[in-house]
């Protein structure tokens, strides 16, 4: 079987000082984008889950995790798989690539397997607080440590340019950062009565500083404001149209016009 999984957007991220199981507690709207990993999963005699970068491969990764967390949830469920991931999900960009090979592999074994789908707080502590979204598959605001979520009816079509910088940011580095600094004003920008912003802007730029050098020189590129998704590295733009794209900038890696989707997972029996 094979399986496209879904990059994300957050549109919004606030995060609140309140802790629970040492995460921090958050608000935030996010949505399924067309940019893709590619899954391909069938029964095997053993475990083995492989990734197209290779520097991705000999790791516990969110994949292994999932498989873990529903064997725990299901002690009679006795198959066992191989799973490749060719990654066009940039890593450590704020798309979500690895929830979304979690969140595919848990809603597709629950299932196809009929069996018991982990509860979403269990899926927070165990695989990934973004993971729970990525079972859903649809917009949704997502709130507490990631575990609730509530889809969202977002019917207006909504295009972005997604940009993400050659260097990523490491999730934890941010959130440690963030944990030191004191409160900033944000820049909001409100789309179909969407708040757009990003408390985590602060202490990414604390990170890495260069990364206000590559907004502001996007922004006066294409005369769009940015904004950062989850905790970065990657940008998105809402546009009505761009007629032609170019990487002409050193510290980028990827650039992709693309668009919400109304789900995160779609399955190929071919």
């Amino acid at each position: 079987m094979k399986l496209l999984t879904s990059a994300k957007i957050n549109l919004n991220l606030k995060i609140f000082p309140e802790k629970k199981d040492n995460f921090h507690k958050l608000s935030t709207v996010m949505i399924p984008i067309d940019i893709f990993d590619e899954l391909e999963i069938n029964e095997s005699v053993e475990d083995l889950v492989t990734f197209s970068d290779e520097s991705l491969n000999g790791t516990e990764s969110t994949i292994h995790k999932a498989l873990k967390l529903l064997r725990k949830n299901n002690p009679q469920f006795d198959k066992n798989f191989y799973i490749n991931v060719d990654k066009k999900i940039p890593y450590n960009s704020g798309l979500g690539g690895g929830s979304s090979n979690a969140g595919a592999v848990i809603r597709y074994l629950c299932d196809s397997y009929q069996l018991n789908l982990p509860s979403n707080i269990d899926i927070v502590k165990e695989v990934g607080s973004d993971v729970p979204f990525f079972v859903h598959g649809v917009a949704s605001k997502v709130e507490g440590i990631g575990e609730i979520v509530n889809p969202l009816d977002i019917d207006k079509d909504l295009n972005l340019l997604v940009v993400v910088p050659k260097v990523g940011l490491s999730t934890k580095d941010v959130f440690n950062a963030y944990d030191t600094l004191s409160p900033a004003t944000k820049e909001v920008y409100i789309w179909n009565e969407v708040e757009i912003f990003n408390d985590l802007w602060p202490a990414s730029v604390n990170v890495y500083p260069e990364i206000n050098s590559i907004k502001d020189s996007l922004e006066e590129r294409y005369q769009k404001r940015f904004f950062m998704s989850g905790s970065g590295s990657s940008f998105f733009s809402i546009i009505d149209q761009i007629q032609e794209i170019k990487i002409e900038d050193d510290l980028l890696k990827f650039i992709h016009v693309s668009k919400k989707i109304d789900c995160s997972l779609y399955q190929n029996d071919d």
